[in-house]
This record gives C-alpha cells, sequence and structure tokens, in this order.
C-alpha cells in the first residue's frame, strides 16, 4: 500500500498552487481530476481569455497562467491522477482511503480544490443543434484566430458572451451578440465597453433555429414577446448560456 502525505482532489488553479505548496513542504503529493489536463475551467472554457484578478498581473490570459502553475510544479515529482472522477472518501485508522473510477488512492491527508465541480456546458435547446457541434457550433472558446474574419454570432447575456465578444470584435468580420432579455448580467464596465463598441446586439431575441447543410451559414431569430423576426448570414454561433455543475463527493 502506497501512502502519500497528501492527496488534492481538483486539478484547477488552486489545486495546482496547492500541490506547488505542499512540494515546498516536501509532502508527497497526488492531484486526482476528473479532466484530461491541468488547470480546470482555465484550460477547459477559456484559455484565450484575459482573467483580471490575479494579484500581480493586470491582466493575465487564462492559458498562460495554467502554463506558469504548470512551470512551478516540475520542480517537484508529484503524481497525477486525471481522466480520474472520486467516488468516495473513507477515513481508516491511520489514513484515508480514496475511492475512485479507476481505482483506490491512500493519503494521510485529503485537500478538496473542488471549486464548481464537474461541469457541462447548458446546450442551445433546439431539435438539430447537436449536429451543427464542431461544424460553427461551439460552446468553448480554446483558438480566436478560428474566428478570423468571419461573421460570429455569440448568445448569451453574462460576463463570458459579453467578454467574448469584446476579444472578437477586433479579429471577426462581424460580431453579433444575441440576449433574451433587454439588460445584461454582466460586469457595469465590460457592458459600458460593449456599447461604446462595434458588436452588434441583437435584444431581446432568442435563435428559432440554426440554417445550414453541413455547417452553420445563419440563424432565425424571434423577437420575445413580438413579432419582429431577423435572419443572420453567420459562419460562427457561439453559445454561453452558462455550465451546470455537480460534487459527486
Amino acid at each position: 500500500m502506497d501512502i502519500f502525505d497528501i492527496t488534492i482532489i481538483g486539478a484547477g488553479p488552486a489545486g495546482m498552487f496547492a500541490a506547488f505548496y505542499a512540494g515546498m513542504r516536501n509532502a508527497k503529493t497526488k492531484l486526482i481530476d476528473s479532466l484530461p489536463q491541468l488547470g480546470g475551467q482555465l484550460a477547459t472554457l477559456y484559455p484565450e481569455k484575459y482573467i483580471y484578478d490575479i494579484p500581480g498581473f493586470p491582466k493575465i490570459k487564462a492559458g498562460d497562467l495554467v502554463q506558469n502553475l504548470e512551470k512551478q510544479l516540475t520542480t517537484f515529482n508529484h503524481q497525477y491522477c486525471l481522466e480520474e472522477t472520486v467516488l468516495h472518501i473513507e477515513e481508516q485508522e491511520d489514513y484515508l482511503e480514496i475511492t475512485t473510477d479507476k481505482t483506490t488512492h491512500y493519503s494521510k491527508a485529503v485537500i478538496l480544490a473542488l471549486g464548481n465541480g464537474s461541469f457541462q456546458p447548458r446546450k442551445l435547446a433546439l431539435p438539430d443543434a447537436e449536429r451543427f457541434e464542431g461544424y460553427g457550433l461551439d460552446y468553448f472558446v480554446t483558438d480566436l484566430m478560428k474566428y478570423a474574419g468571419r461573421k460570429v454570432a455569440i448568445a448569451g447575456g453574462g460576463d463570458s458572451a459579453i467578454d467574448w465578444a469584446l476579444m472578437l470584435e477586433p479579429i471577426a468580420s462581424e460580431v453579433y451578440l444575441i440576449h433574451r432579455r433587454p439588460e445584461f448580467r454582466a460586469h457595469e464596465h465590460s457592458v459600458s465597453k460593449l456599447k461604446d463598441s462595434s458588436v452588434n446586439v441583437l435584444t431581446p431575441y432568442v435563435i428559432e433555429a440554426i440554417e445550414g447543410e453541413h455547417k452553420v451559414t445563419g440563424l432565425s431569430l424571434q423577437q420575445v414577446k413580438g413579432e419582429d423576426t431577423v435572419s443572420l448570414n453567420v459562419d460562427a454561433l457561439i453559445v454561453n448560456y452558462g455550465f451546470s455543475s455537480t460534487l459527486n463527493i
């Protein structure tokens, strides 16, 4: 039985820094995460997005922050167990028994760095939306330049939707932001920047249909509580309706 000093469940930024600090204390350390890579939501959902609330950095791309944390961790010989979901933890006399969907781990201490837990995007509720996934319909943005020179529609009214709209404005040929309410649920500063931008804001509208045979070529919009309809010619649709998360432990 191989008993570790510390096992960290969750390999997002908090878990990664906890592992770094554990290494500084010469603790035998293991990280477990359900995702296939380190970095949590920063690496999976928005590696190209700038974040502004990290001490010492006026702004830094999420992916760059994860890379910096990974470089810190190379100092130590930690064990990483990725694509592995923790099912339950049981306290034994001298150690904790951690059961996952793959094996059993043993540790003197456990740090829970779960964040919001495992997550899935809230998807577009249209019967044929799934067939466009990967063919113009995206729920994650991993490469901004993928949209260079293209007409891009973004659906959503929160911080992520507005942030992506503003980041794509100088890259895409045209950006549309579609929201079902007249007001946005985002930081006031971001909303002010949106109003001063060239982003085409369409409110209050919902997406009624995606047009295209084998890929997204357009959208049909319906005004909420109204009769007005709008047809858009677009090359890509990014849906930012948030995420549903679960804590499985």
